[in-house]
């Protein structure tokens, strides 16, 4: 009997690898609820079509985790925001809800949703201040008991040390187009969810 090599082992551990990888790719998905997903402290991203109510999902996830753990939850605008289109979200918002246009305003033990996110962490702007400011942020996140809530169209747009540090993933009907253009390491999880909303619709 011919004994193995290491170089055997690692041909086998990789093989093993790739059938975990197509297991959870080709799985069939797991019902679940909000507050079985999401936690404190947590990263996660919502990605999608425009208009499909990703904005509206990451309010929910605040609105059941405040019912749940009673956090408060920072609504996040650019710094580029004008007052009074500020006080007229914050106006509209409930009372556990608070307009932030600084990172240093996001309080301890609360969920940050994080809109348009592509706008001030952008890909192409990863070295920035600003960028680096924020990933020490998601970096203290744990310590800081939040939930942090990153939304926008694709992944490509965003800083990809945001998208390293995300626990969970959120795809509002994405389009065949998406998996195109998205990140390498995200395209099969993209195109299964495409085909997921593609037989929701043939129900």
């Amino acid at each position: 009997m011919t004994k193995k090599t290491f170089l055997d082992k690692l041909r086998n551990w990789r093989k093993d690898k790739e059938e975990q990888y197509a297991r959870t790719i080709m799985g069939k998905p797991e019902r679940s609820t909000i507050l079985k997903l999401f936690r404190l402290p947590d990263v996660s991203l919502i990605m999608g079509s425009r208009r499909y109510g990703k904005t509206a999902t990451a309010h929910k996830i605040a609105e059941d985790m405040h019912k749940s753990k009673k956090v408060r939850t920072m609504v996040h605008l650019p710094p580029t925001a004008p007052q009074e289109t500020r006080q007229r979200i914050q106006k509209l918002l409930p009372d556990y809800m608070k307009v932030t246009t600084k990172k240093e305003e996001w309080e301890k033990n609360s969920v940050v949703i994080y809109d348009e996110a592509a706008q001030t962490a952008h890909a192409r702007r990863t070295q920035s201040g600003a960028a680096v400011e924020l990933d020490n942020l998601i970096g203290i996140s744990g310590q800081r008991n939040q939930l942090l809530i990153f939304i926008c169209h694709h992944s490509k747009k965003l800083d990809p040390n945001i998208v390293r540090e995300v626990n969970h993933i959120i795809w509002k009907r994405p389009t065949y187009a998406y998996q195109l253009f998205e990140r390498d390491e995200l395209s099969d999880f993209t195109m299964k969810a495409f085909d997921y909303f593609a037989g929701l619709r043939k129900g």
